[in-house]
């Protein structure tokens, strides 16, 4: 089987490099050098089987400088992966594009659906968003578009669980927000898992999205206090805005369909793999 991924050295990308390697022959595409990678590929007549998007802006804020490689990352590595494979006529293949929460803006009620209106409010859910449109436009092949939540594990170099280890490390507890948002935090090998599943599943030329999360969602006050808790740091914890006349916004999965859809369980236990990521922080970076 031929896999290519898109952001192979990204933190997804790279854990599906490393789950498929053994078994498969793998192409990356690497955002510094994506254009010539391509070229590489439609030289050696590489026709993929399974394509992951990984490809993406790790960064937020709303200047110009972070919209542009939102455009260049989000939108524009989308583009070319599509020129890729109408270059070469692919068919039969199965594409699997890894999205965002950021997709719906803000959202209303418990627990978001795929139904749930898609109207982001950041450069980088616009750009997601505009991917996710014409990625679904591929035909003659399999589109999976999977909306991840919050995908944390080992290896994590970004978002709130590096942020509050690096910060904990200073004995810092100052933190942005009020604390008060709720986030759907699924592990990185409950995910593997669920790509496995998908492709061994019957596309049949099919193009499906879904989201993926654990369905439950915790508030970042409690999930920093309980990593504060494990990184065995007796300080207060600190929000920079305030709880009452604050705004927040809550995102946590429906995952009823891609549960029904490809029989998935999730396993890992969030507290018992964030003591997992403290002591691969700890043993790395301190």
């Amino acid at each position: 089987m031929k896999i290519l991924i898109t952001g192979i050295k990204g933190f997804i990308g790279s854990q599906i490099e490393q789950t498929f390697k053994k078994r498969s022959e793998i192409f990356g595409i690497s955002s510094d050098t994506e254009k010539n990678d391509y070229k590489k590929l439609i030289k050696k007549r590489i026709r993929p089987n399974i394509i992951f998007h990984c490809a993406g802006s790790g960064l937020v804020g709303i200047n110009k400088i972070t919209h542009s490689i939102h455009r260049k990352k989000n939108l524009d590595s989308t583009k070319n992966l599509i020129k890729f494979i109408n270059k070469i006529k692919l068919k039969n293949s199965k594409i699997i594009f890894l999205s965002s929460q950021s997709v719906y803006g803000k959202v209303s009620g418990n627990k978001i659906s795929e139904s749930n209106p898609t109207v982001p409010i950041s450069s980088y859910g616009k750009t997601k968003l505009l991917a996710e449109k014409k990625i679904m436009k591929i035909t003659n092949n399999s589109v999976i578009v999977l909306r991840l939540f919050s995908i944390y594990g080992i290896g994590l170099k970004k978002q709130i669980l590096w942020d509050a280890c690096c910060k904990f490390k200073k004995k810092d507890t100052k933190f942005r927000g009020n604390g008060q948002e709720k986030r759907d935090f699924l592990n990185i090998n409950d995910l593997i898992k669920l790509i496995k599943k998908i492709i061994v599943s019957n596309g049949n030329n099919k193009n499906e999205l879904y989201n993926v999360g654990s369905g439950a969602g915790i508030k970042i006050r409690n999930l920093l206090l309980k990593l504060k808790s494990i990184y065995k740091l007796d300080k207060k914890l600190f929000f920079l805005e305030n709880q009452k006349k604050s705004e927040h916004q809550d995102y946590i999965s429906s995952n009823k369909k891609i549960i029904q859809n490809f029989k998935w369980k999730i396993s890992k236990n969030l507290y018992q793999e964030l003591k997992q990521y403290v002591r691969w922080f700890k043993k790395n970076y301190e």
